[in-house]
């Protein structure tokens, strides 16, 4: 799965979760200061980005990814470092 890729399941992640338009999403958004999205929202898109990217967000990172672009690195690092240690 490529950048692209990555931040286009991130947004349909917003639509679905936050009610959110995709079309005014890029990867400086935050969450809350430009969403204002809530805990619950959050931690919903959390579990939701879990299973749909197949990587596990701990609690301590999840509060730490703020914008659109955070979790489209870390699930970008994640799937790669993942290849690295030779899974799929």
């Amino acid at each position: 799965m490529n950048r692209a890729e990555i931040m286009a399941e991130v947004k349909a992640l917003l639509a679905e979760c936050g009610d959110v338009d995709p079309e005014h999403v890029d990867e400086q958004t935050a969450f809350i200061a430009d969403l204002a999205l809530d805990s619950l929202v959050l931690v919903r898109m959390t579990v939701l980005a879990e299973e749909r990217f197949g990587v596990r967000i701990p609690d301590e990172a999840a509060w730490e990814l703020h914008t659109v672009g955070a979790v489209a690195d870390y699930v970008e690092q994640t799937l790669a470092a993942r290849i690295g240690a030779g899974g799929e």
